[in-house]
């Protein structure tokens, strides 16, 4: 199913010259990992290894580890681009998949609205032009949002960025994501306020993500709420260069503490329950660093764990009517 691109990534071994490179993968490719630093090994001379510590995408790099044990470079798949600067060279193995869209938008043509934007992640955007064609074919009219920010291919979102919807949603009556997971096209229902279709390409099946995104509102509407009476907040800031803020962690605690309450910046590699824990003083935690931990973990944490815009919620400076989603550009 996924094509890793064992072939390529050895012509670059050999023709760089390397004697010894690290493999990253996310969670949900790292079961493949083995074999490809096998082949590699066999492919090539170089020396393989193979980074076990989480990776949440392209903004979570493991070069600067990878330098340290000798490595002359990283091969990252499943992301695209994202940082400039890096301890080593990296390599991007996007990892397209195969899937044939044009089944499901025939199945479900019907429910996909006149002026439609498409969007999706890394590893489906080279359907999207196909599935615009086929679109604007039954006369759909179709939009592809510009590649802004940190997003590298038109039509793409990250988990931190839904920029390129948010450039043509004044000209769209709806969405269709193309990929699986409803995450991200969570992010973009609530970043435009509009209609999102998921067009599961894994399970082949389509679904409204109308009713999740109110039962998301309920959720963050009852952590805010549970804040606004907090007086001690512990503002997590994270480590990862990628997913670092810490400008903006400072800006939040001087606000708060111009409020009269106590904030404290609180800094970790990985911003986990455990990790927080014993922090049993603080009454909630405003999070900095990779956006959607504070969305897909928040039940997990011991206490209240928020975005910036839902502390402007919770201290009065924003209405619950404009809640958006926290991004990073």
């Amino acid at each position: 199913m996924y094509d890793l691109e064992v072939e390529r990534i050895a012509e670059i071994i050999k023709e760089k010259g390397y004697s010894r490179v690290c493999l990253q993968f996310p969670e949900g490719l790292r079961d493949h990992a083995a074999e490809v630093a096998s082949q590699i090994e066999e492919l090539t001379p170089a020396e393989v290894l193979i980074s076990a510590n989480p990776c949440y995408g392209a903004c979570d790099l493991a070069d600067a580890q990878a330098a340290e044990l000798g490595a002359e470079a990283l091969f990252h798949f499943g992301h695209a681009q994202l940082l400039k600067k890096t301890k080593i060279p990296v390599h991007y193995i996007e990892v397209r998949l195969p899937h044939d869209p044009l089944p499901l938008l025939e199945e479900h043509l019907a429910s996909i609205p006149r002026r439609v934007g498409l969007i999706t992640t890394v590893q489906h955007v080279h359907l999207l032009e196909r599935a615009k064609e086929f679109l604007e074919a039954r006369s759909r009219e179709v939009r592809i949002g510009e590649a802004r920010g940190r997003v590298r291919y038109p039509g793409q979102v990250l988990g931190c960025s839904f920029a390129c919807a948010r450039s043509v949603a004044s000209e769209v009556e709806g969405f269709a994501y193309l990929g699986s997971g409803d995450f991200h096209a969570l992010g973009v229902a609530l970043a435009t306020a509009k209609p999102v279709l998921v067009f599961d390409l894994l399970q082949g099946e389509v679904r409204s993500i109308a009713e999740k995104r109110e039962r998301f509102l309920r959720q963050r509407f009852a952590a805010i709420a549970k804040a606004k009476q907090g007086k001690r907040f512990g503002i997590v800031v994270g480590e990862k260069l990628g997913q670092r803020r810490l400008a903006l962690a400072r800006r939040i605690k001087h606000r708060l503490k111009s409020l009269g309450k106590e904030a404290y910046l609180i800094h970790l590699a990985e911003v986990t329950p455990e990790n927080l824990i014993y922090f049993r003083r603080l009454d909630a935690f405003v999070n900095t660093a990779c956006p959607r931990i504070a969305i897909e973990d928040a039940p997990r944490f011991p206490r209240p764990m928020l975005t910036p815009q839902e502390l402007e919620i919770a201290l009065g400076e924003r209405s619950w009517d404009s809640y958006e989603m926290d991004e990073m550009e």
